[in-house]
């Protein structure tokens, strides 16, 4: 955008544009720019010394081209982009290989070598591509690769760059001179050697439009060829090498000189074609660049330039577009402003800009550009012109009022002796000419044919003449206003609502539609008094404001009130205050405003004073957000777990709005993007999962998700302007995170399935080791019979002997069941006797009791537990707990029972009684 304003001349200069700065501290690997390109998402990519880079606008991203390549030090690496008709990204380095970026996979692969088709260095300085066939411009000639087959072209020149010329010809420039070719399919292509052309060729370009062939030289600086073949050369550009031509607008081209920074030459054939210095690295006016060496040069889709150097990294000039000039110091400067903290503006004429700073009075004519400087070290808080027209008056911090004539002269008028104070904030001419002083730590002044008269107002910030021809004066402690010639003030009750929540520190007054006065505060936002009325209402943040803190308030020639504020600047109509539209997507105006520093200039131009110099605003270009994005997914990290199979999987699935990933997979970053370089600052991200909330507004291309729940979860994301919060793009995508194996429905089928062969084996256990019980007694019932038996036979024996009888024994193989049960009672009751016999001892063990039953502890616990269904130690626990009970029904005392059966601790007998009987001790009966 070019703006051709009334009081701008209309020539592209420094002043059209905002500046900002790309090198190592921004992760640039070098700063040592060779080409740039921009790709049809919005990003611009750009080659140094041995890196690819790409910038969002955000971040850069470098790219190591692959690692297996050994550059021979003649050559080195150097890569450049590929000139070509398709969107595909190539890029080439001067060793020769051709490498394709591959987005699935975020890289560079190598697409065609053509160091093998040398035996020796061969220096690639440019590639054409044109479908399958590569056009090379080579140390040693021109040549054609095609299917993995080179062509030699033209071997007898050393060939620097490659132009695309007019519809099926390509333009070789050499340091012989320019050679034309056609394009064509022929196995062995022919080039001609231009004889009128014979210049060291270093690049280049052909305008389309105008028919005319611009050649970049090494010693002879630009060069313009018409269709008629005759050579003009650009005057006013060195004669250093040129090494990048491109086109600006309808009506400029641009030229980046080696050496000497980049020159604006006019494009039309039937203009003289002289170039003008844009801008370069030295001091002075232009120095805006960060080197000199220009290599390469973009205008990018939002007329944005790119400026590549040798050694400066990346500079970027942004044409303000809504900003006609913005006014700043630079070092060593005489024709800037004097100091970047510009407190007030003022208009003498349409030829005359007066701005107060920290450093004095800087003066611009707007139409020559001119700067002149006056009260060189003094602190100027306000200008006032004098209604005569001679000169003004300054309102300064620690020098009074001091009156400055039309030649620059400078006189101190009031001081201290006079006003009480030389801290002077504001300074106003009524309708009657009288001079109004507010000052700092003294009271209002009014002075008027030498008289002076005194208010009841000190602290002043800001004076505003009411229509009615009163004063109001806006001060650290409110609002009064003056009735000029009466000493009573009366303070102006301002608030909307609460008398006690209103701010009553004022920096700013504006009177608009003869009605209404706009109050300014410090915190407090906006306040709309009518004075008809006496209505109020209030204006934050919550209105569109971008701080409460209210700096200056003015209004264009659209009727639209325009508010600085400490963090940047907005506009209303005054029908409509309640949507005050926040404007600082636009470059530039997101910054500090000095307070009471806004004025309309005559042109309808708006001058605004900042703490970062002076901002003149065309108002008629700064509308209600007037810009788009295109908010994408750009890829998935899952760290580990990634491979060249998952990209591609990612890429795809990213492309469809659903992502599926395994339960391992579920932290994991997801990336976005959205590109829009003009408005870039502005842009932020929020998202939310499902129905929750929206997360806060971030600058961060990557949302981080860790251990993401298994299910699926339907993501919401969006790019939000963060001046106006308006949404500028969104995005949904669905994610699905697989459930674990230990948990997904297979494993629960086995863990069911274990779960019942547990069970079952439980059982079986149980059944078995019952059978094996059931032997194990039935044994021992066969030997207990086995063994009455014998007894019983050696009785018999032994009666028969001593009785002279013989006695049949072949009548007692068998004993009945009665006789079984009565030997197991017999066991157990000698069991208990033996319990009971040393029942009172807390030290007889089950080892006791085997010894007095003079058996081994296996077979005594195998016969009690067949015979009681008991363990011995559960066995004695409860002989012991039975003859407790007899002795409590007894009488006896609870803890000398529990010594008599046995127990040392009355309370873990106590414990043990109330288990096995359900009853305490003390209660039992």
């Amino acid at each position: 955008m070019i703006l051709q304003l009334p009081a701008i001349a209309a020539a592209l200069g420094v002043s059209d544009f905002t500046f900002s700065h790309l090198d190592l501290t921004n992760g640039l690997n070098s700063q040592r720019i060779y080409s740039l390109k921009q790709t049809a998402d919005g990003a611009v990519w750009l080659t140094t010394k041995n890196f690819v880079a790409r910038y969002n606008g955000s971040n850069i991203e470098s790219f190591h081209l692959t690692e297996e390549n050994n550059y021979h030090n003649l050559v080195g690496c150097n890569p450049r982009f590929v000139q070509s008709v398709d969107s595909a990204l190539q890029v080439f380095d001067a060793g020769g290989f051709i490498y394709e970026y591959n987005s699935v996979q975020n890289r560079f692969d190598i697409v065609a070598d053509v160091t093998i088709l040398f035996k020796h260095d061969n220096q690639l300085n440019d590639v054409y591509k044109d479908g399958d066939t590569y056009w090379l411009a080579m140390s040693e000639g021109v040549y054609m690769l095609r299917n993995g087959k080179i062509v030699p072209v033209a071997s007898d020149v050393y060939a620097n760059c490659i132009i695309h010329g007019e519809e099926g010809i390509l333009l070789f420039g050499t340091r012989q001179g320019v050679k034309s070719l056609s394009l064509c399919h022929e196995d062995t292509p022919k080039g001609q050697l231009l004889p009128y052309l014979p210049y060291i060729v270093v690049s280049g370009y052909y305008d389309a439009d105008t028919k005319q062939l611009w050649l970049g030289t090494y010693d002879q600086g630009c060069i313009t060829v018409d269709g008629d073949g005759v050579c003009t050369s650009v005057e006013g550009i060195p004669h250093n090498p040129v090494r990048s031509i491109v086109v600006y607008d309808s009506t400029t081209i641009l030229v980046g000189v080696d050496g000497c920074g980049v020159y604006s030459v006019s494009r039309l054939a039937s203009t003289t074609n002289a170039a003008s210095l844009l801008f370069n690295a030295n001091e002075g006016v232009h120095g805006v660049l960060h080197g000199n060496g220009i290599y390469a040069l973009l205008v990018d889709t939002w007329s944005d330039i790119f400026i590549g150097s040798y050694s400066g990294g990346i500079d970027i000039a942004r044409p303000v577009g809504s900003i006609a000039a913005i006014y700043m110091h630079q070092h060593n400067n005489t024709q800037t402003l004097l100091n970047d903290h510009v407190n007030s503006v003022t208009q003498l004429s349409s030829s005359a800009l007066a701005m107060g700073t920290d450093d004095g009075i800087s003066v611009l004519n707007p139409l020559t550009g001119e700067w002149r400087h006056i009260a060189r070290d003094i602190v100027v808080l306000s200008l006032c012109p004098k209604p005569d027209g001679e000169g003004l008056l300054a309102a300064t911090y620690g020098n009074g009022v001091c009156e400055i004539s039309a030649k620059g002269e400078v006189r101190k008028l009031y001081g201290v002796d006079i006003l009480g104070d030389n801290h002077i904030h504001d300074l106003l001419f009524d309708r009657n000419g009288h001079l109004w002083i507010g000052c700092q730590d003294a009271q209002l002044v009014e002075v008027m044919q030498g008289k002076f008269w005194y208010y009841p107002v000190d602290n002043v910030k800001s004076l505003a003449l009411l229509p009615d021809g009163r004063i109001a004066a806006g001060t650290i402690k409110g609002l009064y206003i003056v009735t000029p010639g009466q000493t009573e003030v009366k303070e102006l009750p301002y608030f909307s609502s609460d008398p006690n929540q209103v701010n009553r520190y004022v920096l700013d007054l504006f009177i608009h539609d003869e009605r209404y006065i706009d109050i300014a505060t410090d915190g407090g936002g906006l306040y709309v008094y009518d004075l008809r009325n006496g209505n109020c209402r209030q204006f934050t943040m919550k209105d569109g404001l971008p701080s409460n803190t209210v700096t200056s308030v003015t209004q264009d020639n659209l009727g639209r009130l325009w508010f600085a504020t400490d963090r940047g600047m907005s506009f209303a109509y005054p029908d409509s205050l309640g949507k005050i539209i926040n404007v600082n997507y636009h470059y530039g105006l997101q910054r500090g405003y000095s307070h009471g520093a806004a004025i309309n200039l005559l042109n309808g131009n708006l001058l605004f004073g900042s703490e970062a110099g002076a901002v003149v605003v065309n108002p008629h270009y700064v509308q209600q957000y007037n810009y788009t994005v295109n908010l994408r997914f750009t890829g998935v990290n899952c760290n580990d777990y990634d491979s060249e199979q998952f990209n591609e999987q990612a890429a795809k699935m990213l492309g469809e709005g659903k992502l599926s990933l395994s339960y391992q997979q579920r932290t994991f970053e997801l990336y976005i993007e959205s590109i829009n370089l003009r408005y870039q600052f502005d842009i932020t991200y929020q998202y939310r999962v499902g129905n929750g909330s929206w997360s806060p507004l971030t600058t961060q291309q990557y949302i981080r998700f860790v251990n993401l729940e298994p299910g699926t979860h339907h993501l919401i994301v969006r790019a939000v302007s963060k001046a106006n919060r308006v949404v500028l793009g969104e995005q949904k995508l669905v994610i699905t995170i697989s459930r674990p194996w230990w948990n997904s429905w297979w494993m629960w089928c086995i863990y069911s399935s274990l779960i019942v062969l547990l069970f079952y084996g439980a059982w079986w256990t149980y059944g078995l080791h019952t059978r094996y019980m059931r032997l194990v007694v039935s044994a021992l019932e066969q030997d207990n019979t086995a063994t009455s038996q014998s007894e019983q036979k050696q009785d018999e024996v032994k009666l028969d002997i001593s009785t002279d009888k013989e006695i049949q024994l072949d009548d007692c193989k068998e004993c009945d069941t009665a006789t079984i049960t009565k030997q197991n009672s017999a066991f157990v009751d000698t069991v208990i006797k033996h319990l009971l016999k040393h029942i009172s001892d807390s030290e007889f063990t089950i080892d006791c009791l085997c010894r007095e039953m003079a058996m081994s502890r296996t077979m005594f616990y195998v016969r009690l537990k067949s015979y009681t269904g008991k363990s011995p130690q559960e066995f004695i626990r409860v002989v012991r707990l039975e003859r407790a009970a007899v002795l409590l029904r007894s009488g006896h005392h609870v803890g000398k029972v529990a010594e008599e059966v046995g127990f040392d601790n009355s309370k873990y007998f106590s414990t043990a009684f109330k288990k096995y009987f359900g009853i305490s001790p003390s209660k039992f009966k």
